[in-house]
């Protein structure tokens, strides 16, 4: 690379980062009003709210069901008969989440996070492949609606892609240079600190790297350098252990039992597996198949916001069909889809094209193992299909569903056995893992019980570096056979052109999802006398979605600012909140499902949230 071409390099970068970050907060401040939208974010703010004052359980406030919120669970510890309240997610997120309280600004930490991954994927891919390519990945990645989507929120993925891509440069670099053991090391935190964010994700980026570095351990034996391999890797299993032993030690601070799966005590059936009391309704290999088999339809468009509508109409011709109206709004029936729906999506996506030329270009310094791949990935359509055309009898069996688990994990893994054989060139090695990360991604998600559409299909975030240097490989490639200034006018063509068409009308309809908003905060301020509010909201059946914002800002201490308590009725409720706050203003609202009103009547004030009656 020459000298002129470092500083351009360099500079479109900076300009990808800053565009990710700028992104990443105008939509939080657009779309989503820097509010939780859905009851993890709530339950996110809440225990990093927790977490920022210094504790990670606190007993339950009396009374207890006055200030509930989603996803905090009140629990009578059977040994001891303490009662603790916690939320029920691993700390993982949480402990990020908290800086950004520390410093008023939550929103502000996956801001940072995204700019940061887009820098990571940018060195990972220049030094897997060329410059060029960390640069096209890094354009993919900053623009990919996926991460515009999900980067404007309060969930912890962004967090998850940041230590994914991170453990995937640290492990590079581990094997290449100077200071494997720091490399190592830097792998095995940033490893831990995805599991501890999202346990399932972060089991689906390790397993390819556990069969690659048990592979490259026993090469290394062969070769008597066993103990210059063993090292590095053994720094990263300790810290990546080390950090996610947090897992259990907060299950006992909270629960006394370290092995306890918080999930289920929200609801018991939140489970990964199959069969009796996995999933609300039994969960099943075929309804894993069926529920993957939607998600990657969105996938295909969400990852890179590239697709095609094509329509057919009366006579058969086929045509083709926007995804806006003449209005410039997203169609209605998308529009449904994203706010209620989560079977295929209609436009086809084009987003994953890329990959097995990806694939092919990147193992061309490696054709014996090119040909390895090239089976490995027919064996692997062929399961697929075999897989999706078994019996029903089979696909709802539980045993056969493990079974079939087992083989796809010993599938996805098979290429590694051939580097017990002979070292196999590091650029066709690493196009394996960045491809398997993605796929075992998918693989793990066929056995939980839900799938993810209304913020994208956001279970297979953690694939979206990777795959967007596997994209960007046959991108520079073509980009040496047009020239390089053409392929970067048509790719910022189309990545401008699938933001506007695409992206941002389709993260636009999300905003006040749920019927969230800051409307009732708003409401507030002109009635404050400058006291502290006690916002009491009374009602029978009132759910999360009415009281959010006010949940949002209402500290687990109960000493912030504002504190909402819901009054639902019983007996003395009302007069134990009150004898709680014998110094604040209290402003009285009533409640209905998701719907809530100032003034103790409901429809006599203003009313925020939903519709009446929903």
């Amino acid at each position: 690379m020459t000298r002129f071409q470092r500083p351009v390099h360099t500079l479109f970068v900076l300009l990808c980062v800053g565009f990710a970050m700028v992104m990443s907060a105008v939509i939080s401040w657009q779309v989503f009003e820097r509010l939780p939208h859905l009851e993890d974010e709530v339950a996110y703010l809440w225990q990093a709210k927790l977490l920022s004052s210094g504790q990670v359980i606190i007993p339950p406030p009396e009374p207890r069901r006055a200030f509930w919120q989603p996803f905090v669970v009140d629990y009578l510890n059977p040994i001891n008969g303490e009662a603790t309240r916690f939320g029920k997610y691993t700390l993982g997120w949480p402990l990020f989440l908290s800086i950004g309280v520390l410093i008023g600004a939550p929103w502000l930490i996956n801001t940072l996070l995204s700019g940061l991954t887009v820098a990571l994927t940018y060195r990972l891919g220049r030094e897997l492949v060329n410059p060029d390519v960390g640069l096209i990945a890094a354009a993919l990645t900053a623009f990919s609606p996926m991460a515009l989507l999900l980067n404007g929120t309060l969930m912890g993925h962004t967090a998850a892609l940041f230590t994914t891509t991170l453990f995937l440069y640290a492990c590079w670099r581990m094997t290449h240079g100077q200071n494997r053991l720091r490399w190592g090391l830097l792998a095995g935190l940033a490893l831990g600190l995805t599991v501890i964010n999202r346990p399932l994700a972060g089991l689906a980026v390790a397993i390819p790297f556990m069969a690659w570095s048990a592979a490259r351990l026993i090469l290394a034996l062969r070769e008597k350098r066993f103990r210059l391999s063993l090292i590095p890797l053994l720094g990263l299993a300790v810290v990546a252990g080390g950090v996610t032993l947090l897992i259990p030690a907060f299950n006992t601070a909270a629960t006394g039992n370290p092995s306890l799966n918080l999930y289920t005590l929200v609801w018991n059936y939140d489970r990964v597996g199959f069969g009796e009391g996995y999933g609300r309704n039994i969960h099943t290999l075929e309804k894993g198949l069926r529920q993957t088999r939607w998600d990657l339809s969105l996938t295909a468009a969400d990852l890179f916001g590239w697709h095609l509508w094509l329509t057919r109409d009366a006579s058969g011709s086929v045509g083709l069909r926007s995804t806006l109206t003449s209005d410039g709004q997203f169609d209605p029936e998308l529009r449904q889809h994203l706010l209620a729906d989560g079977d295929y999506w209609s436009p086809l996506g084009l987003s994953l094209l890329l990959l097995l030329p990806g694939v092919w270009i990147g193992t061309r310094s490696a054709p014996d193992f090119r040909l390895v791949l090239v089976g490995w990935l027919a064996v692997g359509t062929a399961l697929a299909v075999w897989s999706v055309n078994r019996p029903v009898t089979d696909l709802q069996n539980p045993a056969f569903a493990y079974g079939w688990m087992l083989l796809v994990g010993l599938w996805l893994i098979a290429p590694c056995a051939v580097l017990v054989v002979s070292p196999v060139d590091d650029r066709a090695l690493w196009t394996y893992l960045l491809l398997a990360v993605g796929i075992a991604l998918i693989w793990l998600h066929v056995a939980y019980w839900i799938g993810s559409q209304r913020y994208s299909t956001r279970y297979y975030f953690e694939m979206l570096s990777g795959f967007a240097i596997l994209s960007a490989v046959p991108l520079a490639a073509f980009g040496q056979v047009i020239g390089r200034r053409w392929l970067a006018t048509a790719l910022t063509l189309l990545l401008i052109g699938s933001l506007l068409t695409y992206s941002l009308p389709r993260i636009g309809v999300l905003y006040r999802f749920n019927w969230v908003s800051p409307q009732v905060l708003d409401a507030l301020e002109p009635l404050r006398d400058g006291r502290p509010l006690l916002v009491i909201v009374r009602g029978e059946d009132i759910r999360w979605r009415g009281v959010g914002p006010l949940m949002s800002v209402t500290h687990p201490l109960l000493n912030s600012d504002i504190v909402l308590a819901i009054d639902n009725g019983l007996s003395d409720t009302r007069e134990a909140i009150l004898d709680r706050f014998p110094d604040r203003q209290v402003i009285e609202m009533s409640g209905a499902i998701n719907r809530i009103c100032l003034g103790t009547v409901m429809e006599v004030g203003p009313c925020f949230g939903a519709p009446p009656g929903q």
